[in-house]
């Protein structure tokens, strides 16, 4: 079969294809947008009620063919995952004089695909430490700290 060109519909890349391809859906190399190969001459190709899978003769060196359709709506509906926040304060992660704030947020990041963590922030923050004076009444001292915010996917 003869080849031909044609134009991307969203970027205006010219392609060109073997008339074999007529009907198949590639991903546009320009702009990566999907796309189906039109008929020479710019006509649509006819949409049948079936769709029959064909296998492509030669190849297309300007396109690839689409990867398999993502999950059904099924799979798609038990693997939805909801948007969490998180938070970490510093002075909750301080036992004894040891620091372990880094360790924490660390173990906590590293538990979550690379994915689903939507970001990192960093707060400031007061609390009030409780202490007794030297007559022993209870007296409040307002700390100011750093923690974290994540925002993550599960």
């Amino acid at each position: 079969m003869a080849e031909f060109s044609f134009n991307c519909p969203f970027c205006n890349l010219e392609l060109s294809i073997d008339e074999s391809g007529v009907g198949q859906e590639i991903e546009c190399p320009g702009c990566k947008e999907v796309l189906i190969i039109p008929a020479p001459g710019g006509a649509a190709p006819a949409v049948e009620e079936e769709r029959v899978a064909v296998i492509p003769q030669g190849t297309f060196p300007e396109a690839k063919i689409i990867k398999n359709a993502s999950k059904s709506l099924d799979v798609a509906a038990k693997t939805v995952k909801k948007l969490r926040v998180k938070s970490f304060r510093h002075h909750e992660h301080v036992k004894e004089g040891k620091d372990n704030f880094d360790e924490v947020v660390s173990n906590f990041i590293s538990q979550h695909p690379e994915d689903d963590i939507i970001s990192l922030t960093g707060i400031q923050y007061t609390h009030h430490l409780k202490q007794k004076d030297a007559e022993g009444k209870e007296v409040s001292t307002p700390i100011t700290e750093y923690g974290v915010l994540v925002h993550y996917k599960a």
